[in-house]
C-alpha cells in the first residue's frame, strides 16, 4: 500500500494542485490577477501540472517512456474527475479545456523526462515551477484583452418552397424530443431549443427563443424581407440564465456575447430552397483563437440540428 501511494503520489499531488488553481482563478475578488479565460490557465497550468508527477518519479520511472507520458496524462484525468465530481466544472467546460490540457501533458511527457533527471535534485526547482501560474497570470492580466467577432454559417437544401419554410423559421412551434436528435454537446450541458415565439410579422418585432432549463434569448428583428431574409439582434434574458457552471461563466460573464443571427432563403430549381442560418458572436479574452474554435464547434452543432428539424417539418 505504501509503495502504491508513493508511486502515484505525484499524480495525486498534481491533480490537487490543479484543483486549487482552478478555485483561485475563479475568485471574483482576484479578477485583476487571475482569470480562467487566460493563456496562463489554459496553456501554462497544464504544463506545470504535467511536470509535477515527473518530479516525484524515481530514475527508473523517468527512463520509461510509458510512465513519462502516462503520468502527466493521468494527472489531468484525475484533475478532471475531481472537477466533475465536486461540480466545479460541467462536462462541456471540461471538453473546452481538454485539448490544451492533454496536448500539454503529452508534450511534457515526451520532452521533459531527461531535463528533470538533471534538475530534480536541485532544491527549490519544483517550488519555482508550481509558482509560475501565480507569477505569470498577474502579468498577463495587465494587458488589455482583445475583442474579436466570429460567425458560423450553416445551410441545408429543403424540398419545399420559401413560403413554407418562412412560416417555420419566424416562429418555431414546440420541438418534441422525437424530432430533435441530441448530440454530445447537449448531453454535456448545452440546452436544446424548445420553441420560438414572435409578437408581430414586421420589422422591429420581438422574438423570444426558449430553451431547456428555462433559458431564454431576446431577439429583435432588424431585417424583414418576407420569404427571403430575416435577421435578429440577440441578447440573453439575464433572469433566465441557469445556475450551471457553463451558463455562469459564458452567458453571465464578460467574455462571450451573442451578436445576431439571420436566415436567408434562396429559391432553387425543382421547387427546392437553400436555407442558410448564420450566427455571430463576440469574444473578449486572451485566448480568442482557441475559444473561437470551441465556440464554432458548439454553434455549428446547434445550427445543424436545428436546421434538420426545420427541414423535416417543411418536407413532411
Amino acid at each position: 500500500m505504501k509503495n502504491s501511494l508513493k508511486k502515484y503520489a505525484g499524480i495525486i499531488i498534481g491533480a490537487v494542485y490543479a484543483l486549487i488553481l482552478r478555485l483561485i482563478f475563479n475568485i471574483h475578488a482576484l479578477d485583476e490577477a487571475f482569470n480562467l479565460f487566460s493563456v496562463t490557465f489554459i496553456w501554462i497550468t497544464p504544463i506545470v501540472i504535467g511536470l509535477i508527477p515527473l518530479f516525484y518519479a524515481n530514475k527508473e520511472q523517468l527512463k520509461s517512456w510509458g510512465y513519462r507520458i502516462s503520468s502527466p496524462v493521468w494527472t489531468v484525468v484525475v484533475f478532471f474527475l475531481l472537477c466533475f465530481l465536486t461540480r466545479i466544472e460541467d462536462l462541456i467546460c471540461l471538453w473546452v479545456i481538454l485539448i490544451p490540457y492533454m496536448l500539454a501533458a503529452i508534450t511534457v511527457g515526451l520532452i521533459a523526462g531527461e531535463i528533470i533527471q538533471r534538475v530534480k535534485t536541485k532544491r527549490g526547482t519544483l517550488y519555482t515551477i508550481i509558482l509560475l501560474p501565480f507569477i505569470i497570470s498577474p502579468i498577463e492580466q495587465q494587458f488589455k484583452q482583445p475583442t474579436h467577432s466570429y460567425s458560423v454559417v450553416t445551410n441545408t437544401i429543403i424540398n419545399a418552397k420559401p413560403e413554407t419554410i418562412w412560416k417555420n423559421i419566424i416562429r418555431v412551434r414546440k420541438i418534441h424530443a422525437n424530432e430533435y436528435t441530441k448530440g454530445f454537446f447537449n448531453y454535456a450541458g448545452i440546452p436544446r431549443p424548445l420553441y420560438a415565439e414572435l409578437d408581430k410579422d414586421t420589422l422591429g418585432a420581438t422574438r423570444i427563443g426558449h430553451f431547456e432549463g428555462g433559458l431564454k434569448f431576446l431577439e429583435k428583428v432588424t431585417t424583414w424581407d418576407r420569404n427571403k431574409h430575416i435577421s435578429f439582434d440577440i441578447t440573453v434574458v439575464s433572469s433566465s440564465i441557469r445556475q450551471t457552471v457553463f451558463d455562469q461563466h459564458i452567458l453571465r460573464g464578460n467574455h462571450f456575447k451573442f451578436l445576431n443571427a439571420e436566415y436567408n432563403l434562396k429559391s432553387l430549381p425543382n421547387g427546392q430552397t437553400e436555407l442558410t442560418l448564420s450566427s455571430s458572436y463576440e469574444l473578449t479574452t486572451n485566448i480568442n483563437a482557441y475559444a473561437s474554435f470551441c465556440g464554432d464547434q458548439i454553434l455549428t452543432d446547434f445550427q445543424e440540428r436545428l436546421l434538420k428539424v426545420i427541414k423535416n417539418r417543411c418536407e413532411n
